[in-house]
């Protein structure tokens, strides 16, 4: 009889028992696992054994706050710079235009000219789009040009060019003679073929020499007239001083040297320090020429050309019978 009761008793209260052992089991293993993260813990070198990967987001929902409090005042900052910018190269730009206009109007031998040479000639390369010129005469109102013998095609090379100072090469400028006035070289401004025109200052623009080495070659020998032809070229650097030019460069073509001679048919031609006198310029010039002076038949011929009195086959003919040896082809006007 008791041990009915007794396996009853188990029977009845046996579900009761598995839940604490389960209980039990779960405690234990809950208490181990928190013993090994403990060790983890402590010891660093276990959780490098564990690859943790980490993901960055932005939030572009949420900017930074102090972006969005001060956003308007950046922009204006911005606009404010490139505002400041633009309007300085515009300046800058405006005034090379109004230097380029003043330097075409009161042109000046030395004077270098950019040209966008696409403006002013068709059945070009690709990559024939700029040139640099010099102007190297000024016969009365014809300016003389010389083209450069290269092509660049791009416009910022112009002025690398004078930086690398290629311009002191002999032959960097062509030989041939190109001949404007003064109002076509304005519509060539107007038109953009004439993109900047540079003056140099004493022979030397961004501190690099424009002019051969040849140039600055000493002459010792005594010439009659040579003295008084370059006091004259110094008085003519100031127009207060044109009369006393003037009066430098008659001596100087009175003792018969040819550059003197071509330099007071120049002051006749343009009339400063004495009037206008086309013949007296062509006298000066012939003498000139009859020395075998190149400037000086070149220039005749130009003057010539606009006279319609003036015979350039007889002009030849005295140039030959005085025993001058030219190249018609070079004296022309190109």
């Amino acid at each position: 009889m008791s041990q009915v009761v007794v396996r009853e008793y188990e029977e009845d209260h046996l579900p009761e028992l598995v839940a604490d052992n389960a209980d039990t089991e779960v405690n234990i293993e809950t208490e181990a696992q928190i013993e090994v993260d403990d060790k983890k813990s402590e010891d660093p070198a276990a959780d490098n054994q564990e690859e943790i990967y980490y993901h960055y987001t932005v939030d572009t929902k949420d900017p930074d706050p102090w972006l969005k409090v001060h956003k308007y005042k950046v922009l204006s900052f911005i606009f404010l710079v490139t505002f400041a910018l633009t309007t300085n190269y515009l300046y800058k730009e405006h005034k090379k235009n109004l230097l380029t206009v003043s330097y075409v109007e009161k042109p000046k031998i030395g004077d270098i000219y950019f040209l966008d040479f696409r403006l002013m000639q068709e059945n070009l390369r690709p990559t024939e789009k700029y040139r640099i010129a010099k102007l190297t005469d000024i016969t009365g109102d014809i300016i003389t040009l010389n083209y450069s013998s290269y092509f660049y095609p791009k416009k910022h090379e112009l002025n690398e060019t004078i930086r690398f100072a290629q311009l002191r090469f002999e032959k960097f400028f062509q030989v041939k003679r190109n001949n404007f006035t003064i109002p076509q070289l304005n519509a060539m401004v107007e038109l953009g073929a004439i993109l900047q025109v540079r003056r140099p200052d004493g022979n030397m623009l961004d501190g690099n020499l424009v002019v051969p080495d040849k140039q600055f070659e000493t002459n010792k020998v005594f010439i009659p007239g040579n003295k008084e032809n370059l006091a004259g070229v110094e008085f003519l650097k100031f127009e207060y001083s044109y009369a006393l030019a003037f009066e430098k460069f008659k001596a100087s073509a009175a003792l018969g040297f040819a550059k003197g001679q071509v330099n007071l048919a120049q002051m006749y031609l343009t009339g400063k320090g004495v009037d206008k006198n086309v013949q007296l310029a062509l006298h000066w010039l012939k003498q000139g020429s009859l020395q075998a002076n190149e400037s000086a038949i070149i220039k005749y011929g130009i003057v010539c050309e606009r006279i319609a009195s003036c015979y350039m086959d007889i002009f030849y003919q005295e140039l030959l019978d005085a025993g001058v040896n030219i190249e018609f082809s070079n004296v022309k006007a190109k």
